[in-house]
This record gives C-alpha cells, sequence and structure tokens, in this order.
C-alpha cells in the first residue's frame, strides 16, 4: 500500500497536493511521491536528493500538469545544494530544475539547515510566467535568506531579493485593481516584507513581531498571521 510505502522511507512529510485523482506528497528522504487516490497505489517516485518540508505546488499550463517544489540541505552535510524542480507531473519527469548553494548556520549551539522549509507560490496577474520562494541560503554571518522569482518556462532566475533573515514562512500573492501582483512574506526574526513580484523591490519591511513559521492568509485587505511568540497579527 502507499502508506506502508511512505513509511518506509520516511515518517515526516509535506502537505498533499491532488488533482483529480492523483495526490502529491514529499519526505524527509527526498522522495517525491504521486499515487493514486482510488486504489492508494504509488505511480511514479522522483529522488529530489534531500530532505523536503514545503509542500508541493501544482500547475497547469497549456493543459499538461507540473509539480514545483524543492528540497533542504541536510542530508548534504553543513553545505550543499537546494534542488528547486519542476516535473511533470503525468510521470515523474525532470522538465528542469534550478540550484541554490545553501549551508547550516549554528547560533546558540542550534544547527539550523539550508535551503526551502516554505511552499512555492505561483505567480498572477503580471507575474504569471513566474513562480516565488524563500530560500534559506545562510550566507555569512549565517542567518541571511532570499526571496526568489523563477521563470515557470524555462527555470532561469527572474531575481535574487535578500531579506534581512532568511523565511520559513511561506510568501502569499496580493492583486491590486490593474492585475499587479505582490507578495507578503515573513521571515523568522519578525520582519514582514511587501515585495514587488514583477521586480522583487522591497516596498515596504517592518518589523512587528517574533518567529514567523506559518503561513500567513489573505483577508480582504488584510493580512492574518500566527507567530511562535505566541501571537497573532
Amino acid at each position: 500500500s502507499v502508506s506502508a510505502f511512505l513509511l518506509n522511507r520516511s515518517s515526516d512529510l509535506s502537505l498533499l497536493a491532488f488533482y483529480d485523482n492523483r495526490g502529491f506528497i514529499s519526505d524527509n528522504s527526498g522522495n517525491i511521491l504521486c499515487f493514486n487516490l482510488t486504489t492508494m497505489q504509488p505511480i511514479w517516485c522522483y529522488d529530489n536528493h534531500d530532505d523536503s518540508d514545503g509542500s508541493p505546488v501544482l500547475a497547469l499550463e497549456d493543459g499538461r500538469l507540473y509539480l514545483y517544489t524543492a528540497c533542504e540541505v541536510d542530508k548534504q552535510g553543513s553545505k550543499g545544494k537546494c534542488y528547486f524542480v519542476k516535473l511533470d507531473a503525468e510521470d515523474g519527469s525532470l522538465v528542469w530544475q534550478q540550484t541554490f548553494m545553501c549551508s547550516r548556520s549554528t547560533q546558540e549551539g542550534k544547527a539550523f539547515d539550508g535551503g526551502q522549509f516554505s511552499t512555492p507560490l505561483k505567480g498572477v496577474g503580471n507575474c504569471d510566467s513566474l513562480i516565488f520562494t524563500n530560500i534559506v541560503t545562510n550566507d555569512k554571518p549565517g542567518i541571511k535568506g532570499d526571496f526568489v522569482a523563477i521563470s515557470r518556462k524555462d527555470g532561469r532566475i527572474h531575481y535574487r531579493t535578500t531579506l534581512k533573515h532568511y523565511a520559513w514562512s511561506s510568501p502569499v500573492a496580493l492583486l491590486n485593481d490593474d492585475g499587479e501582483m505582490f507578495v507578503f512574506t515573513a521571515d523568522t526574526k519578525g520582519n514582514v516584507y511587501i515585495i514587488d513580484a514583477l521586480s522583487g523591490e522591497i516596498i515596504y519591511s517592518r518589523r512587528v513581531g517574533e518567529n514567523f513559521e506559518s503561513s500567513p492568509i489573505v483577508v480582504d485587505n488584510h493580512i492574518v498571521l500566527g507567530s511562535r511568540g505566541r501571537k497573532i497579527y
């Protein structure tokens, strides 16, 4: 069964993405798995090198389904690559991959891995050709992270915007009446950002809380976000 298949490989998984009768999930062993939700049998499995905590994202493009996700730098050691991949969701074949050099940082005696911990964000409006993600790079002095825009067509990096601290929280999209996309994201030091999604320019930034790990939600013209500081903003 698929449950036995998963348990044999890892006990810690991302959230499930699904389309029709197919489910898609990734795990701490680097597996990206597609399975039939009716029979609960695996359809394909792709090895993406390392631990994944961020949930996969599906996108229909020209009538075909694709999957986007990325891994951490955990099993690779103190340094390695975050592999951001686009897979054909029908058969699990690789369409393209983009890599980011990342490192593990040590703060107050605790180790923090690099790579992607959040869920990617599909572009909309004037950015529908892009996909966005937060990458923990841990460049010196060891607390850095980038907000990255990537072309959905060929995997080329559109821009990299360095944040004040690395981010585990997933970015969310905001659209104005002209169809222009903006991104709200938050980092692990309690900073929030509004970013022009097309250019990567940070147009607003402010520290409002403690560690933001959860995903924000958009309600009309407001953001609701929980923090590890035991507060909801």
